[in-house]
């Protein structure tokens, strides 16, 4: 089981509480640093970005569009749609 599908009910919760063209990166989904840092160890938290990006992508969120990279490379931004 990946840390993905360990949170992935979580995560459609918190996705479907944004309104329609809002943004969130994980981190911001989950509240904030602190709060995303709950989530496991940073590279449990690297893994989580890197399996949602993909799924994503991948078509498997209908309600989110991968949007941009923030500043920093490794905080993906993402859309509600």
């Amino acid at each position: 089981m990946t840390i993905l599908d360990e949170l992935n009910n979580d995560i459609r919760r918190k996705v479907g509480t944004l309104q329609a063209g809002q943004q969130f990166s994980l981190r911001t989904l989950f509240g904030g640093s602190e709060e995303f840092e709950k989530c496991g160890s940073s590279g449990q938290r690297k893994a989580l970005g890197t399996q949602f990006r993909r799924a994503v992508t991948g078509g498997e969120f209908k309600d989110v569009e991968y949007s941009h990279h923030n500043q920093s490379p490794s905080e993906h931004w993402y859309r509600r749609v």
